[in-house]
């Protein structure tokens, strides 16, 4: 009988987040982090039945630390009570979306929806990723927005239903689309890409002040 220890688990998705973030999703193969953590290819299986089962597992440690960054970043902007919801959101989405301090796991979010993509989309996938976030930025910005709508500071025009996916998925596309291609991005001078988060998050955050009449 072959016995799973909790410790071999937590080497096996140190080792693996590693090598997602190094390689790519697509570079990594079973048999190369079997390798780096020192256990035998049938062991890995034992553990984890496939390179997606892994990567979910992954994911979840990964959301889990994420979290904790958001949280805090939520408490910094709720704190500022003298800015207005607006304000706050803005300060939330530039510490909780920016920060240097989470390029590793951001990378592997970016890694792990560009494998899990098209075809590779698994008929499971929502309730298996889904799973693994223990609170979504969506949830945590909605009282935010819609004290920027009570307010006046944000715009009634456009449900805070409808402006949270925008905001948040706006800001996860390009975010993962610099992080994946860098320097490599077309059309772009030398640095240009640095200033492409900061400036779609200013342009987010402009345009969601209140429509004035004609």
């Amino acid at each position: 009988m072959v016995y799973q220890t909790e410790e071999t688990r937590r080497k096996i998705l140190a080792v693996a987040e590693t090598m997602f973030v190094d390689k790519g999703f697509f570079g990594t193969q079973m048999k190369d982090v079997a390798a780096a953590v020192g256990i035998s290819r049938n062991s890995l299986y034992r553990y984890f039945h496939d390179k997606g089962d892994l990567g979910y597992a992954v994911l979840a440690t990964v959301y889990t630390r994420v979290k904790r960054h958001l949280e805090q970043a939520l408490r910094d902007a709720q704190a500022h009570t003298a800015l207005n919801g607006r304000e706050r959101l803005a300060r939330f989405l530039e510490t909780g979306f920016q920060s240097r301090e989470l390029r590793a796991e951001l990378t592997f979010m970016a890694e792990f929806d560009s494998y899990f993509s098209g075809d590779r989309i698994p008929a499971d996938f929502r309730s298996h990723a889904g799973g693994s976030i223990p609170l979504s930025g969506l949830s945590m910005i909605s009282d935010l927005v819609v004290a920027g709508v009570e307010d006046g500071s944000i715009r009634r025009d456009i449900s805070p239903q409808e402006l949270l996916p925008m905001l948040v998925y706006s800001l996860k596309t390009l975010q993962q689309y610099v992080l994946l291609r860098g320097t490599a991005l077309v059309d772009l001078s030398p640095g240009d890409e640095e200033r492409l988060l900061p400036n779609l998050l200013t342009v987010l955050v402009d345009g969601l002040k209140p429509v004035q009449p004609d």
